[in-house]
């Protein structure tokens, strides 16, 4: 008898076109979002993210404008946008032979009441997604290949007006116990507009889904208008018994 492991993966939800893409929005979140490389986007964060499940950034194209769950000590911690302040992300090379082997060394939260939250990520799968208003989005997938550069990683974020006056030097918020997500986070599907057809889509860019559930994004290229999307990807992994 062997153990034998079906993936199904549901590319089901289209894609982002972020050249005027008009979704509902929520509580606008204003800020500024610096990358590694020192870029700097300022206005409205809709997308400020570095993995692809739920509780790995914020913006007011996620649910609630999603959170932080960073893990400290033994114990998982989550900060909701609406109490963030700051959040400063370590980046550095899983292996100094490998220029794409980034990941990250650890996540510093600062919160509207001036506690400091340091842990490290929940999630396995680490990449940068950022949309601040209708400027160009910003996405670095590490092991993406020519696609990707270490400059496009996400560095700080910085709420505007959420930073208090004054932060108590070693204050920290109590470490709380979070159960994992029981969905798959979703992104709003754009409208689809009648009679089009869309052109055939080349993946400049491949991810592998950890064992679980949750969702992925991969960066394709449009065939013809060279414009860059993402296909966002459900991936729900169960296994079965089999000769």
């Amino acid at each position: 008898m062997r153990r034998n492991y079906s993936e199904t993966i549901l590319l089901a939800v289209a894609m982002l076109v972020i050249a005027g893409a008009a979704y509902a929005q929520g509580a606008a979140l204003e800020g500024t979002v610096t990358l590694k490389g020192g870029k700097t986007l300022t206005g409205e964060i809709k997308v400020a993210q570095v993995g692809v499940l739920q509780g790995c950034g914020i913006g007011t194209l996620l649910p609630e404008m999603g959170f932080f769950r960073v893990k400290v000590d033994d114990k998982a911690v989550e900060v909701k946008a609406a109490d963030l302040a700051v959040a400063e992300v370590e980046w550095g090379l899983a292996d100094e032979n490998d220029p794409q082997s980034w990941e990250i060394k650890q996540i510093n939260l600062i919160g509207r009441d001036g506690t400091t939250i340091t842990g490290k990520p929940t999630w396995t799968v680490q990449a940068t997604s950022v949309v601040v208003d209708a400027q160009p989005a910003v996405y670095a997938f590490p092991k993406a290949g020519m696609d990707f550069s270490a400059d496009n990683l996400l560095a700080k974020i910085e709420i505007a007006g959420a930073m208090p006056a004054t932060v108590e030097p070693g204050a920290t918020v109590p470490p709380t116990t979070i159960p994992p997500p029981t969905t798959p986070d979703t992104t709003p599907e754009p409208p689809a507009t009648p009679g089009t057809t869309a052109p055939p889509l080349v993946v400049t860019g491949e991810v592998q889904p950890a064992i679980g559930q949750g969702a992925m994004e991969v960066v394709i290229t449009c065939p013809h208008c060279g414009e860059k999307m993402i296909v966002r990807v459900n991936v729900n992994v169960s296994s079965a018994a089999g000769e």
